[in-house]
């Protein structure tokens, strides 16, 4: 299957999974992500989050290491394979109006997908790009998705 029609396969399944996701999650009452360590872990890709650890499907992660500005929460992950992940959950973003000391924190349900492994020595490789897809509003001045580079 397609990269694309996998996605959209996700998608199609995010309300069912969005349900389920009521209660926003406190950012410092989360339940931390698995860490990959092991011998298995080396064959599965992992997020790099802002502290430079590996993580397998992290129910938080911070696209904006630098400010905190913006980040996913409530992530709920469909699958995870070697190539490529897809989940759901929220990201909350600072619109940054006048200025990002004085914005505002938006919520925005989104799609996400995670692809392209780097292979590293001695680690698991990592997921070098995530895709996020807006599934209801979206920023202003945003387009129906964003790609974001990592690593």
């Amino acid at each position: 299957m397609s990269s694309s029609r996998r996605l959209l396969s996700v998608l199609v399944s995010a309300a069912a999974l969005l349900a389920t996701a009521a209660v926003p999650a406190a950012a410092s009452g989360a339940a931390p992500s698995r860490a990959a360590v092991g011998p298995a872990a080396r064959r599965t890709p992992v997020l790099v989050d802002c502290l430079r650890h590996d993580r397998v499907t992290p129910h938080e992660y911070m696209l904006a290491c630098g400010d905190g500005n913006n980040g996913l929460r409530g992530l709920r992950w469909a699958d995870w394979t070697a190539h490529v992940a897809h989940g759901v959950g929220r990201q909350i973003a600072n619109d940054c109006v006048p200025d990002c000391a004085q914005g505002h924190f938006h919520t925005f349900w989104v799609g996400v997908e995670v692809y392209r492994p780097v292979h590293r020595a001695g680690k698991a490789p990592y997921f070098s790009r995530l895709k996020v897809v807006y599934l209801d509003r979206r920023p202003a001045g945003s387009g129906p998705s964003q790609t974001y580079p990592l690593g």
